[in-house]
């Protein structure tokens, strides 16, 4: 009866200790900056990106041109725009302007997790108000204004010794402000705003990712429930059968980090997104399994080498048990 409670207690504490170490580095994800713009920052350098961004943010740009502009002059104020979003990624500005774009995409994901969490959620697909509501607005979404706004500004330059074309650049500035074409203040929608369709809502249910993402702060609560579980375990177990607790949970561990290692290698983009939505989904997810590759590494050698040395202790507790029955 000691050795299977023993068991249960160092299989717990095993898995207590794999989830301690995914809410840590999940809560730094999460709520500071610096993770994402590792992970994100090369997604401007990626040639598809490169290709698909001056084109989304020429429309964009071209969206916020005032209706009652005459034809001709709309015409060569689109040729503008299109001649200013053609060079965004070689200008000087632009490092900057992505950054701002992470952490403007990092804090709206965190804003609308606190406001499912605050209002509650409709789980995708449950009939009744609110069920898809809730599965977009749990999702990320990439906020493209820095890149508007840097677009707009390299008009404004193109523009500066045009007469009437620092009004222009103006109105462009004022309706960027007021976020026109907005679908849902609720969830903050908008035509700035590119849904990512991560994480998937149909593979994580939304309030599952809100309820993991609310608690992510109890992570050293997990570390040290853990650490106690694992001593119950030692002290439940047998005399001489000490070993097999340190097997069990170094084997839990080992496992958990093979589990989350394939998990992450079968994470893809909704097969639904195009253009920009589709390249920055691909590659968020580069980036997220590049960020928790090495802890599930981590968990596979570290769960290794705590069951190899419970394995260790077994056997020398076997052999001094059969020296001491041959005597």
């Amino acid at each position: 009866m000691r050795t299977v409670l023993s068991i249960l207690l160092a299989a717990l504490a095993g898995l207590l200790a794999a989830l301690s170490l995914v809410g840590a580095r999940t809560e730094a994800l999460v709520h500071t900056p610096e993770p994402l713009q590792q992970i994100a920052a090369p997604m401007s350098e990626d040639p598809q990106l490169q290709e698909d961004l001056p084109g989304e943010i020429s429309s964009l740009v071209e969206d916020q041109l005032p209706d009652g502009m005459p034809g001709f002059a709309q015409s060569a104020a689109s040729r503008l725009v299109e001649g200013a979003a053609s060079g965004l990624v070689e200008d000087d500005r632009f490092p900057a302007a992505w950054s701002a774009v992470l952490e403007e995409t990092r804090l709206d994901w965190v804003d609308r997790l606190d406001r499912l969490a605050t209002e509650g959620t409709t789980p995708a697909g449950t009939p009744g108000a609110g069920g898809a509501e809730a599965a977009v607005s749990g999702t990320v979404h990439l906020q493209a204004a820095p890149l508007v706004e840097l677009g707009v500004d390299r008009l404004a330059e193109a523009l500066a010794g045009v007469p009437g074309g620092e009004a222009v650049a103006e109105m462009l500035r004022d309706g960027l402000a007021a976020g026109p074409g907005a679908g849902n203040e609720e969830v903050g929608e908008s035509v700035l705003s590119v849904d990512l369709a991560v994480p998937d809502p149909d593979a994580v249910p939304t309030d599952v990712v809100v309820l993991i993402v609310e608690n992510l702060y109890r992570w050293p609560w997990l570390a040290g429930t853990a650490v106690v579980v694992a001593l119950l375990a030692l002290w439940a177990a047998p005399r001489r059968r000490t070993g097999v607790p340190l097997f069990v949970a170094g084997l839990t561990a080992l496992a958990a980090g093979g589990i989350s290692r394939w998990a992450l290698g079968r994470m893809e983009p909704d097969a639904g997104l195009e253009g920009i939505a589709r390249v920055a989904a691909d590659s968020l997810l580069e980036g997220i399994r590049g960020y928790a590759m090495p802890d599930t590494l981590i968990l596979i050698i570290g769960g290794g080498v705590v069951a190899a040395f419970g394995l260790l202790v077994g056997l020398t507790s076997g052999l001094r048990s059969r020296d001491r029955a041959g005597h």
